[in-house]
């Protein structure tokens, strides 16, 4: 073992082997290859997920999880953390609009944004993170949320009306009963969670050593013991990233189990998307990719209704964003 800062707080920022998004200069944050297995020849000085104990060959169905795993297997800290290349939790004290996944859509990861953000801000962020067993982002109500299906009012509801998109909507059942089967204290919050409006997603998270361990028992005890199961059962199939998006819910279980034992203190930030993470060009190319990615941020909330997920129109459009913004 191993640390690798000198603070006893480390953010494991998940990050992607074909973008070589910006770093943010704070110890803290610690970025880390996803699927580095499948990137031998990565010549930045930035952490594996494929060294010591890991799941890094897993990279395409469990995502971000693999850097999860890797933190959990072989690094030592007080307050582990996880997000993303492009998700981060805010610190500023601030609020910011939000769009309809309650999350703040932000155009460019940059020195100007990451300040805005307060993201650089060592000695507050410990200061925050210390207060509290878990600083975790805000949830979003589903009531709002298009899915393929139109709106719906559970969480449950809203998961299932993503079937042959995200997953295969039998699959929540399997979860459920695997839950009560393997981790049966986290049944009733499975339930109950499930059965409310307020989803957590993303798993963006600062927590005590203790409260992280627990929810990697949970998380991965469940995923490895379903993961044999499904693909048995074909229902992954073609929906590759199932068991990542089932370690999601469990994430949204597992906080919302903490919440309501009523023994922790938790807070609650906002958390911000970047719509682009890699150095941005210059002149005439930068103006056009500010411009395309303003288009979208502003206009995102309409296109969930006229662009619903799964939806042809949708990703025909999506191809020429991505090739014109090379995001």
């Amino acid at each position: 073992y191993r640390m690798s800062n000198s603070s006893n707080i480390q953010i494991f920022v998940s990050s992607r082997i074909d973008v070589n998004s910006i770093r943010i200069s704070n110890k803290i944050y610690v970025p880390v290859l996803c699927g580095a297995i499948y990137n031998n020849g990565d010549l930045r000085e930035i952490e594996r997920d494929d060294i010591g104990d890991n799941i890094s060959s897993k990279r395409n169905s469990y995502c971000e999880f693999t850097v999860q795993y890797w933190a959990w297997k072989n690094e030592v800290a007080d307050y582990y953390g996880l997000c993303h290349y492009r998700r981060y939790l805010t610190f500023s004290d601030k609020r910011f609009p939000t769009n309809l996944l309650n999350v703040i859509a932000e155009s460019f990861l940059n020195k100007k944004s990451i300040k805005k953000y307060d993201l650089l801000n060592e000695i507050k962020m410990k200061k925050i993170i210390k207060s509290y067993d878990a600083v975790v982002n805000e949830a979003a109500d589903v009531r709002f949320i298009p899915t393929p299906q139109g709106i719906k009012q559970t969480v449950f509801e809203h998961w299932a009306a993503h079937d042959g998109v995200f997953l295969d909507k039998r699959v929540l059942l399997i979860l459920l009963e695997k839950i009560k089967e393997l981790f049966p204290e986290y049944y009733e919050s499975a339930q109950s969670y499930l059965s409310g409006n307020m989803h957590r997603g993303y798993n963006c998270y600062v927590m005590k050593r203790v409260l992280f361990f627990q929810m990697c028992e949970f998380q991965f005890g469940i995923l490895f013991a379903l993961e044999k199961e499904l693909e048995r059962n074909t229902y992954i199939n073609k929906l590759e990233r199932t068991l990542g998006y089932l370690g999601e819910i469990m994430y949204g279980i597992f906080i919302y189990h903490l919440q309501h034992t009523k023994r922790y203190k938790i807070k609650e930030v906002q958390l911000v998307y970047f719509e682009q993470t890699a150095e941005a060009g210059n002149g005439f190319y930068h103006f056009w990719q500010e411009t395309l990615i303003w288009l979208k941020l502003h206009f995102e909330n309409v296109g969930y209704v006229l662009l619903p997920k799964a939806s042809k129109r949708r990703d025909f459009i999506k191809k020429i964003y991505f090739s014109l913004v090379k995001r």
